[in-house]
């Protein structure tokens, strides 16, 4: 157990000296350290992030290098499961079916760095949305959207699915079909174009996904709601029954009463009951100008009731990470993807944003504003509490300069400090971020540029 422990905690260091040793040109390379509302929220311009290069030298190795081209997005997702093994899964092209898409999954060891294992989870005709929860045992469980092809304008696979490893082997179950009891002809439709999966400690898998009434009807599009479903870990092959957490509102004749778009980037966590907490974008008035009905909003669930409420608004969202506190508090980072501008009457865009919620009220912070940033981004807790967000740079504010960096913020409890972890080629997508026991800082992360999956450490 000594040997064990020793081994994690040397694991920075020997990926540094192998730096040493292979040089230039190798797979394995030495990180930089080089810099380049709603709902009772309020918003500390003033504590965003300020850009620290020289916080210190960050190690990178080289996880593994996947087949990339044409329309595919990988969408990689990574785990590290209680055995101090990494789980990961993203999307390659189908080698055995033009035009479609497998799910790959790899398994890394943390202490051995090699891989241990890679094998194909399924084939899917999209490569929309993926997602990584690890069940009891260390059991991965990748939820997607696949399942039926469903009849319409838009003949598509349009089931949210899960797989799961059992026994060595990948089973496949249906997740959730957006059941729609009013369209007697067509009762199912376009669900899983963004989906969230959780895992609770008794193994059942809470699933929350983006819904498009009726596949038939491509007008509904601009529309979506966001739908919720709980498997039961010891009849995953029984239907789950389908909650709406938000959505649209229908007349008894089918008509709308109440037209809303809800559910994109939507992001799940279940709070220290197992209950769920649902972050994700919304647009309640689309067809208004009226830019506090659009923004962050959070869904709750308890004793089978939903109760949603805004987080931030004012702007449009484009990526949502969520966790909670060391106090069980639950708590979010998102990038503001369009400009909005603020109670102070100050003028924001593209930027990284962070909000907890403490006792019934929300603080949000701008983190990061120093570039056109926050895309990927991954939230996480250090061991004294305090949280740190891996996020995506793409651009110096005027966008004349392409950045593609991956960065980190870290907040001290009173404001937050930034630095560029790594900025060789197109980095920074994707990302994972995590804390070992000791304190230290890991962040898997994607490379557009050779298509490679990264581990830095520091």
């Amino acid at each position: 157990m000594h040997q064990q422990t020793s081994r994690r905690t040397d694991l920075c260091s020997r990926i540094l000296l192998w730096c040493f040793i292979l040089a230039l040109g190798s797979s394995f390379s030495c990180g930089g350290g080089s810099g380049s509302g709603g709902g009772g929220a309020t918003d500390k311009g003033g504590d965003s992030a300020q850009d620290n290069p020289t916080a210190g030298t960050w190690q990178q190795i080289s996880i593994e290098q996947i087949s990339a081209s044409g329309l595919l997005i990988p969408n990689v997702k990574t785990k590290l499961a209680g055995n101090n093994q990494l789980h990961i899964v993203y999307f390659t092209d189908s080698q055995e079916t033009a035009g479609d898409y497998t799910i790959n999954h790899s398994l890394w060891d943390m202490e051995a760095e090699s891989r241990i294992s890679h094998e194909s989870v399924v084939d899917v005709d999209n490569c929309r949305t993926l997602s990584l929860a690890i069940a009891q045992d260390n059991i991965p469980i990748v939820a997607y959207q696949g399942g039926a092809v469903r009849e319409g304008g838009s003949e598509q696979q349009s089931d949210v699915m899960v797989s799961v490893m059992q026994d060595g082997t990948w089973t496949e179950y249906t997740g959730g079909i957006g059941f729609v009891e009013r369209n007697p002809v067509f009762q199912d439709g376009l669900a899983g174009k963004f989906v969230s999966a959780a895992v609770d400690a008794q193994g059942d898998i809470h699933l929350c996904y983006q819904f498009f009434y009726e596949g038939i009807d491509a007008m509904n599009f601009n529309y979506p709601d966001l739908l919720y479903v709980e498997k039961d870990w010891s009849s995953l092959g029984t239907a789950g029954t389908e909650e709406t957490v938000e959505g649209n509102v229908y007349n008894p004749n089918g008509t709308a009463s109440e037209q809303n778009r809800v559910g994109a980037y939507n992001a799940i966590v279940l709070d220290e009951n197992g209950d769920p907490v649902i972050f994700y974008y919304a647009d309640l008035s689309p067809n208004s100008s009226n830019p506090d009905t659009k923004g962050l909003r959070v869904a709750y669930r308890a004793s089978g009731a939903w109760q949603s409420e805004w987080v931030d608004t004012g702007f449009e969202v484009g990526d949502i990470s969520c966790a909670l506190d060391m106090n069980g508090n639950p708590c979010v980072a998102y990038y503001v993807e369009s400009q909005y501008t603020d109670s102070h009457g100050i003028t924001h865009e593209k930027c990284l944003k962070y909000a907890s919620k403490i006792s019934s009220t929300w603080t949000t912070t701008i983190v990061d504003e120093s570039t056109i940033c926050g895309k990927y981004c991954s939230l996480a807790f250090a061991v004294s509490g305090n949280p740190a967000i891996a996020y995506y740079s793409m651009q110096n504010i005027s966008g004349s300069l392409v950045l593609n960096d991956l960065k980190m913020a870290s907040s001290n409890g009173t404001s937050w400090s930034s630095e560029v972890v790594a900025s060789t080629g197109d980095i920074g997508n994707y990302n994972t971020l995590w804390f070992d026991g000791s304190g230290k800082a890991y962040i898997c992360s994607y490379s557009n540029t050779d298509h490679t999956i990264y581990l830095f450490c520091k």
